[in-house]
């Protein structure tokens, strides 16, 4: 029984956290085509996404594959009702999604390799987990802190790898018309 809680306790931390951000390890590439539906909504030009298994999140769509074609085109579209929706006039008929992978459901059987960025986090936050279930909450919230801290930790990684907290500044031209001369003495 105890197994069971920590293998379950395993995927739902691995579910949260995979979710939590653009994880690089995690992000993938995949073509879909697209047709018209009918159910449950109308639109011409549609893909389904809800219960895919091979895309988790929407990130981005391009006409083509961005890792391999310079000519690659990012797309508008909606995500409406599980389902990924480009523009009536569009005239793509398959596109590329770039997104989170889907998680595995069987971490914790040893047929899965845990991802090595949550290693640690993982394994402060089942530990949480196993304090809460034996009524020990203050270790509990220690362990639990502990956790989300190493994930925090794993976010910043990400940002830096990713320069994603570069600041950057916006300057305006100066409109000085004439002549300026600068004297000194």
């Amino acid at each position: 029984m105890e197994e069971a809680a920590l293998k379950n306790s395993l995927n739902d931390r691995i579910r949260g956290a995979w979710t939590r951000a653009k994880w690089p390890e995690v992000q993938t590439v995949v073509e879909k085509s697209v047709a018209a539906v009918t159910s449950p909504l109308k639109a011409d030009k549609a893909v389904q996404i809800d219960n895919a298994v091979d895309i988790m999140d929407v990130f981005q769509v391009y006409n083509k594959n961005p890792l391999t074609e310079r000519t690659a085109v990012q797309l508008t579209y909606n995500l409406i009702n599980g389902y990924l929706i480009l523009s009536a006039d569009s005239t793509e008929d398959s596109v590329f999604i770039v997104g989170n992978q889907v998680p595995a459901n069987d971490y914790g059987t040893g047929t899965t390799d845990l991802p090595a960025f949550l290693e640690r986090y993982l394994l402060l936050a089942c530990l949480a987990d196993f304090y809460k279930a034996n009524n020990q909450l203050d270790k509990s919230m220690q362990q639990e802190q502990l956790a989300e801290e190493t994930l925090a930790l794993e976010l910043d990684r990400v940002e830096r790898l990713e320069s994603m907290n570069k600041i950057t500044f916006n300057t305006y031209p100066s409109y000085n018309f004439g002549i300026s001369v600068l004297t000194t003495s």
